[in-house]
């Protein structure tokens, strides 16, 4: 029996697997032919394709039928479908982090398949790279702290495809902040996206290495952004500010950098942002060789370098992040330990924090939650955590924990 089943595209839902557009292929929006749908934002993007109908697999996910029916069933009932107790008390917030991280794995896949295409030496799909960047932004505009938040969690092996979804993710960030306009900021995210693209063409062995890298190594990973630059040239679809980003996001305010040397306003705004997205992100996540840093410390040690980055951009990125990034580890006056778990931001000195205790193994233990902004908080922040960061195992995870 054939499972697949045409509907319109109103009335497409989360939950139903999706298998394509009754359109043209050069219309469709999405890089994935078949999925499951489980991100509102992917849904919305279909829903505004302008398409009238699409293709789903009623074996593998809901059919519009069920819900008609589940409404004949139980007239009764003054709205037409049931809304458990738990989904009523759900804090919105950990549902936001929720399709915050179905973003991620479906914009890391894309950019998996990306340098794949690019090691064979195929030129890269620029409508999939849109696509990426458009969730992306759609995703930023609605919460931005969730997003933001997320892409801070990698793993060691998808560092390198995890990184470029970041680094995009804070460029689109950041260009907000900066007060740039929607296509602005999304051409931000499109070279942040891109940016080290030339890494496809780095041998694995270097790439992967659980230790640090020869003299012999790290020049050759200097490499990267010239063969980025080289293999994005191939492709006349790719924005030059996109190639440019590619080349130049390892230069230096005061013309140390490299590959070019470049210096103060010889380096463009959009490399400029990803000098600072680019390091953030990198410092902050964890290597094979290295444990990340925490973020707040991260912000400090930029902020407190010489010639590295634009000082005025840098002070943006500050505010797009908080004082206390998501994440951050900070010492309270009561003496405990707590996480910064989100952001107030009429009061960035003032986050939702997650006290904790912890064992003799650095292992997290009983956690207490406390809004810092409401008046009488039983407790307030001394100073960052800074290095104690280093002692403790699975704080990445505590903040997504109810």
């Amino acid at each position: 029996m054939n499972s697949l089943k045409k509907i319109d595209i109103e009335d497409l839902e989360l939950g139903m697997y999706f298998c394509g557009f009754e359109a043209s292929w050069l219309d469709h929006p999405f890089w994935k032919n078949k999925f499951l749908i489980k991100d509102r934002t992917v849904l919305q993007q279909a829903r505004s394709s302008g398409i009238a109908q699409c293709w789903i697999d009623i074996d593998k996910g809901h059919d519009v039928a069920e819900k008609i029916v589940a409404v004949a069933a139980e007239p009764v009932m003054s709205v037409p479908v049931p809304v458990l107790a738990s989904e009523v008390e759900a804090d919105p917030f950990f549902e936001e982090i929720e399709q915050a991280r179905l973003l991620c794995e479906s914009a890391k896949d894309a950019t998996v398949a990306m340098f794949n295409e690019a090691r064979l030496g195929k030129v890269i799909d620029i409508r999939c790279c849109a696509t990426v960047v458009d969730q992306i932004t759609a995703s930023l505009m609605h919460n931005s702290s969730a997003l933001i938040s997320v892409v801070r969690l990698k793993i060691t092996d998808d560092y390198t495809y995890m990184h470029s979804v970041a680094v995009c993710t804070l460029m689109v960030a950041l260009g907000r902040t900066l007060g740039m306009d929607e296509i602005a900021c999304k051409e931000a995210g499109l070279a942040g996206l891109l940016h080290d693209i030339g890494k496809a063409f780095i041998p694995l062995s270097i790439l992967h290495k659980p230790s640090s890298l020869s003299a012999t190594e790290y020049e050759i990973i200097q490499r990267h952004p010239t063969l980025g630059y080289n293999h994005l040239n191939k492709n006349p679809t790719i924005p030059n500010y996109a190639s440019e980003v590619c080349m130049h996001h390892h230069e230096k305010i005061d013309g140390s950098g490299y590959p070019d040397k470049l210096s103060g306003a010889g380096i463009s705004r959009l490399a400029r942002m990803a000098a600072i997205c680019d390091v953030y992100d990198a410092v902050t996540s964890n290597r094979p060789y290295k444990k990340g840093w925490d973020p707040a410390e991260a912000l400090a040690r930029m902020a407190s370098s010489v010639g590295h980055f634009d000082k005025s951009m840098l002070s943006a990125f500050v505010k797009t992040l908080g004082i206390y990034p998501i994440g951050s580890l900070v010492k309270m006056e009561s003496g405990r330990m707590a996480l910064v778990i989100r952001q107030n931001p009429s009061m960035l000195t003032r986050p939702v924090i997650k006290t904790f205790l912890y064992s003799a193994e650095g292992e997290v233990l009983e956690t207490e939650t406390i809004d810092l902004s409401v008046p009488n908080a039983s407790d307030t922040i001394r100073q960052r955590g800074g290095e104690d960061w280093l002692k403790f195992n699975g704080l990445d995870q505590l903040w997504m924990k109810k």
